[in-house]
């Protein structure tokens, strides 16, 4: 008789992943998302510890109508989260926007020492204002919609008004600031204020029916 081939030994059963590392598996995907996604975790947090932007937010629904009620809250917390990112940005301690309803809200932070970060802090209000005013005339043009229109106009006209150069508006901030910053800085933050003014002026000169109706 032939002898028969050796038998290969048996494999070993594959192990099943442990507990462990699939948590740390669920772990790391969670942590994934939440830096993926940490703009809307910190929008979350905003509600969440601001109970006064809630109670702004259910008066301005039930004074203007929720829609219209919504987009005012918000163009005014991105307004105000513009001095917020601002505040970080040069390393000083701030607090989350405060609502006032029906008067607005203010950010309050620490007081910079060069007056030049001080006026950009300012400035970085109506900046943040500027560009959500600009994509809801955008929205407004390509929709045709006569909604959109008005909250552009409305947010610029907000923004435009808090650019008036007088405290306590961000616009006297601004330029009490400035004054105090020697050289080409000084230049530059005057031109940069003109630039902001001017582009929320042609927002609302091109969303207010009474000057320059929008076909």
């Amino acid at each position: 008789m032939e002898p028969s081939p050796p038998q290969e030994p048996p494999k070993p059963p594959a192990r099943k992943p442990k507990a462990a590392g699939r948590i740390g598996a669920l772990l790391a995907t969670l942590a994934a998302f939440a830096l993926k996604f940490k703009f809307v975790f910190f929008l979350v947090k905003i509600f969440a510890s601001s109970w006064t932007l809630i109670l702004t937010l259910w008066l301005y629904a039930f004074a203007f109508g929720w829609r219209f009620g919504a987009v005012l809250v918000l163009l005014i917390l991105l307004h105000e989260l513009g001095h917020y990112a601002a505040f970080r940005a040069y390393g000083l301690a701030v607090r989350l926007p405060v609502f006032v309803p029906f008067l607005g809200a203010f950010t309050a932070g620490a007081v910079p020492a060069d007056p030049e970060h001080a006026a950009y802090i300012a400035l970085a209000g109506p900046v943040a204002g500027l560009v959500p005013s600009a994509l809801l005339y955008g929205l407004g043009l390509f929709t045709h919609d006569a909604f959109w229109l008005a909250c552009a106009c409305f947010g610029a006209g907000l923004n435009l008004f808090n650019m008036i150069p007088v405290l306590p508006f961000d616009g006297g901030r601004v330029v009490a600031s400035a004054r105090a910053v020697r050289g080409s800085a000084r230049i530059t933050v005057f031109a940069l204020y003109g630039a902001v003014a001017a582009s929320l002026a042609f927002v609302v000169w091109q969303t207010y029916p009474g000057i320059a109706p929008v076909p």
